[in-house]
């Protein structure tokens, strides 16, 4: 908060939140001040701490067309940011465990310090120090049956921190190492479906070279829908097991689309081996077309037609546009999918079942035993080959 007076102070009791009002800077407000309490009785003298997690309350946020809290004066008008949505964790750590090579580096700037000279670590130690990891905080969501549903990094300092669960489970996009090189204000980054409301934990944990240590006891709390509903309020387990059940069809189309671009980025390293491996079958050439033949029209029914699409032309909709029509079109609502989305999420189902063992043949059987006549000739290495025997 900037240095200034504060001229009136308010606590909401219901949500143990602290208002306070400034002389001309606005007001501000500290959400769910709850771990204070704890923090008076001595929480901190023991090391870690989790504290007590507030209700959450279960909703769809409304998004508008403009970037993310900007309804309509656009993305530069000042808005104060939202609390977090979602389930709030107060965590507090005492220390934090160092890594090898930091533990390293303290030595020799003490050593430095002394005016002493620094001894060389050794190769083995500079590869060990590459390979080790850094601690991590991890805090696991759990049902009320045990499960595990959700898992969220956290920062690791020493201090007091605040992380959020948006009530959904993980996406189901592949993974990405680097987001987009461009983000627009409207980009949405991968998400899952919501959980069901109900009665959660949540667990503080430290990873490190030593392994996983449970660092605090859990802590449950309750996921609660706002109430108030225009149409009839649905079965809350029934919808988000409708979402799951769309988030596993679309992780599998994902990844088979992942591993089928994988293949066709293959094909040009392929065909220009072959040119330039003068002990080839030529016959090859053929095969490899075919190949090619296959990969395209699997694509086409898998993710669509590219000709068709370059012309802005209407096509028959293909597996990934169903089940992604169904996720886009139901994980932001609470009410129960339409007859339908069940419809279109069973059509895609039975045709990804056929479509995907001709993709297994394709990737396990006959790529690589074109792959293999390739090697036999001599031909130079190409990406994804299986080593040589």
């Amino acid at each position: 908060v900037p240095t200034i007076s504060f001229r009136d102070v308010k606590i909401q009791r219901r949500e143990n939140d602290v208002v306070g009002a400034t002389f001309g800077r606005g007001f501000y407000v500290l959400d769910d001040y709850s771990a204070l309490r704890e923090i008076a009785d001595g929480a901190l003298d023991g090391g870690a701490a989790l504290f007590p997690v507030r209700d959450a309350w279960w909703y769809m946020p409304s998004v508008p067309g403009q970037a993310a809290g900007k309804p309509s004066l656009g993305s530069d008008d000042f808005t104060a940011p939202n609390p977090p949505y979602g389930a709030i964790f107060t965590y507090y750590l005492d220390q934090v465990p160092k890594t090898s090579k930091k533990q390293r580096l303290e030595r020799e700037e003490e050593l430095r310090e002394n005016e002493e000279d620094v001894p060389f670590p050794g190769w083995e130690t500079l590869h060990s120090e590459a390979l080790e990891q850094g601690p991590m905080v991890l805090l696991t969501v759990r049902d009320a049956q045990g499960q595990a549903v959700r898992r969220i990094e956290g920062p690791v300092e020493a201090g007091l921190h605040r992380v959020n669960w948006d009530l959904r489970l993980p996406p189901a996009d592949p993974i990405e190492l680097a987001p987009p090189a461009f983000l627009p204000p409207w980009y949405d980054p991968p998400k899952g479906p919501f959980a069901a409301p109900g009665t959660y934990s949540v667990e503080l944990a430290l990873l490190s070279s030593k392994g996983v240590e449970t660092l605090a006891e859990a802590r449950r709390f309750e996921v609660k829908p706002v109430p108030g509903f225009s149409l009839e309020e649905p079965d809350f387990q029934a919808v988000t097991a409708f979402q799951a059940e769309t988030a596993e069809l679309y992780r599998q189309v994902a990844g088979a689309a992942e591993e089928m671009q994988r293949a066709e980025d293959r094909l040009p390293y392929l065909r220009k081996a072959l040119r330039e491996a003068p002990a080839a079958n030529p016959a090859l050439f053929a095969d490899l077309d075919e190949i090619e033949a296959s990969l395209a029209n699997l694509r086409l029914r898998l993710l669509g037609d590219r000709i068709r699409g370059k012309w802005n032309e209407p096509s028959v909709p293909t597996v990934r546009q169903r089940v992604g029509q169904v996720a886009y079109g139901h994980w932001d609502t609470r009410q129960a999918p339409t007859a339908t989305q069940r419809q279109s999420l069973e059509v895609a189902r039975g045709e990804f079942a056929g479509l995907l063992g001709e993709l297994s043949e394709m990737l396990e059987v006959e790529l690589p035993g074109f792959e293999a006549k390739l090697e036999a000739a001599g031909a130079a290495w190409t990406p994804g080959r299986k080593l040589p025997d």
